[in-house]
């Protein structure tokens, strides 16, 4: 039988250099701020924004509406983004606006649109959580692009529920299916 040595602590512990490496590997893994994440998609997508306060604004002209997006966040804590529709509802159909806004909202997991009933604003928000994970751009860019287009999708019938052109049921059934089509159509843009 062959003795086998003791392990010295040499062997057991890593050597100065390789601390160094380890130390390197950590240091280039650095977690961006949600805001740093957010200021490089809107870069990378050329769209103009302003900073002001920790919070950074842009001006989107949809095909169907000009929209304003809000996005902030704090590490360890929430992302969000909100994209403000330009049109208030007037108090005659602030109750068929919310009736719309939360038919479209019934059966998801997240409620991403909103309205105001002392003034009729209305608005999509959506917070991601930052407690779990640091923001990737991925994430980001994917919840920018479902709000806008989304909202660009729902705002024709919005604006038929607010003019009494259409009842907010028939409305919401409508605007799923552009929504639902919307999906489809990246679905199929992703597998080209």
């Amino acid at each position: 039988m062959k003795k086998q040595s003791p392990k010295s602590s040499a062997d057991s512990e890593p050597s100065h250099k390789e601390a160094g490496v380890e130390e390197a590997q950590e240091s280039d893994k650095k977690v961006l701020h949600p805001l740093e994440v957010m200021r490089n998609v809107y870069q990378q997508l050329e769209i103009p924004f302003q900073e002001d306060d920790g919070m950074i604004s842009t001006h989107l002209n949809l095909v169907n509406v000009a929209v304003q997006v809000i996005s902030w966040g704090e590490p360890d804590d929430l992302a969000s983004v909100v994209v403000k529709i330009p049109v208030r509802a007037a108090p005659k159909f602030r109750a068929a606006a919310g009736e719309f806004l939360h038919r479209l909202n019934y059966g998801s997991k997240r409620k991403f649109w909103e309205i105001d009933y002392n003034d009729g604003e209305i608005r999509m928000v959506c917070y991601t959580d930052t407690i779990a994970g640091p923001l990737a751009e991925s994430t980001f860019r994917s919840l920018l692009h479902f709000m806008v287009t989304a909202a660009d999708k729902v705002f024709p019938c919005l604006t038929s529920v607010l003019s009494g052109r259409m009842t907010p049921e028939f409305a919401a059934d409508q605007a799923e299916a552009a929504i639902m089509s919307m999906c489809d159509d990246d679905e199929k843009s992703e597998e080209e």
